[in-house]
């Protein structure tokens, strides 16, 4: 028999591809699926999944047009429509593709019912570690990353620990990143990015918000900030580094002997790949090269992050321990709402980072973080953001 599944963030770039992955499942069952609004991008895959009967919409309008073209699903419309969701797939494991800050409570609540879960959205490490870490006390649930760099540091992880290496020697836990569609730009040129190039990707195809997140370097710090929360590692024993070609996708550097080892995971630059991994909770193998000269042996190109041309990398990191998750739940309201000023052409480039540095250095008497009171910290950052955007458009 198989295993009941629903997707949250389904019509997004990673929620897609998980659904194309679901349709040759032989281990999974699709129940269930939540959207925002574009049930267009659903349609496609409908006659695929006979099993799928629950639909969840966050925008009415949009709700009540697929009930009218769909009548035999059962639909669950407004803000809360992934958690009715949820709470009516309560047997069903979970994969949270949900983009943003919304995608935290989803995950509680997925914890809270001790369902398994496969993890896309940042936000609920980034902003909501704590609670997650308070959940995991008492939750049977298991959180399986789904990134690409995460889950190639967990293959790490594990080829050390079969390796005897004592967590005490691991040196460095290293997710890389590709340096952005602006990687090339020299620093006195960033004044004339435009969106359109800040959108062209150099190795990934991925949506617009974690596009923009890659040529700041914001991406890179929130998964920083997740690979600490995931393997409880120190925040600086876990660091970045850039990789051109996006093919090796985590390194570990350890001591054996005196000697420092070096580990690195590389697979092809596909989210199938780590998606699977996580599908399967960590059964399906990746390709791993353990050689200390792959680079060499690869000619791939690594660099060092240059924080003068990446400040947002930094400012990331930052907020999140002088802040911790309040200040980055207010961190990634004012990137998201500067990511969306870009993109229409209200703000530059240097203005959206502008908007991170500024957040960083002005942000005060922050509340303590608790479930109950989450979506008023929300709604404040939200309003926060809309000052910092407001002051930065002077």
């Amino acid at each position: 028999m198989r295993k009941p599944i629903i997707v949250l963030g389904a019509t997004g770039s990673i929620g897609t591809q998980c659904l194309d992955i679901l349709q040759f499942s032989l281990e999974y069952e699709l129940i269930g699926v939540s959207l925002n609004s574009r049930f267009e991008n659903l349609e496609p895959y409908l006659f695929y999944f006979d099993s799928l009967k629950y639909v969840a919409i966050s925008n009415k309008e949009a709700a009540e047009k697929f009930k009218k073209l769909h009548p035999s699903y059962v639909v669950f419309t407004g803000e809360d429509s992934s958690l009715a969701l949820i709470k009516e797939c309560n047997k069903a494991d979970v994969f949270n593709a949900l983009i943003g800050n919304c995608g935290l409570r989803p995950t509680l609540l997925a914890m809270r019912q001790n369902q398994d879960i496969m993890l896309s959205n940042k936000e609920s490490l980034v902003i909501g570690s704590s609670l997650i870490k308070e959940e995991a006390k008492t939750s049977k649930s298991h959180l399986y990353p789904v990134d690409s760099e995460h889950v190639a540091l967990a293959k790490l992880i594990k080829e050390a620990s079969e390796r005897h290496v004592d967590e005490k020697n691991i040196l460095k836990y290293i997710v890389t990143a590709s340096g952005g569609a602006l990687r090339d730009v020299k620093k006195e040129d960033l004044t004339q990015v435009t969106p359109e190039q800040v959108l062209h990707h150099p190795t990934w195809a991925m949506g617009s918000k974690i596009t923009c997140d890659s040529a700041t370097l914001v991406n890179k710090g929130y998964e920083v900030i997740e690979a600490s929360v995931l393997f409880d590692v120190p925040l600086d024993k876990v660091g970045a580094v850039i990789c051109r070609e996006s093919l090796v996708h985590a390194q570990l550097r350890y001591l054996e002997d005196g000697k420092e080892v070096l580990l690195q995971e590389y697979s092809p630059v596909s989210m199938k790949v780590p998606i699977a991994y996580a599908l399967s909770k960590g059964e399906l193998g990746m390709h791993k090269d353990n050689q200390e000269d792959l680079a060499n042996i690869q000619k791939l190109h690594f660099a060092d992050i240059d924080y003068d041309f990446y400040p947002a990398f930094m400012y990331t990191i930052k907020t999140f321990e002088k802040f911790g998750n309040v200040g980055m739940i207010y961190y990634n309201a004012v990137d998201t709402l500067a990511i969306d000023h870009f993109l229409h052409h209200k703000i530059s480039y240097l203005q959206l980072i502008e908007a991170l540095g500024y957040t960083y250095t002005h942000l005060h008497d922050l509340p303590v973080l608790r479930e109950e009171h989450l979506q008023d910290i929300i709604k404040a950052a939200e309003d926060y953001a809309r000052e910092v955007i407001a002051l930065i458009e002077q």
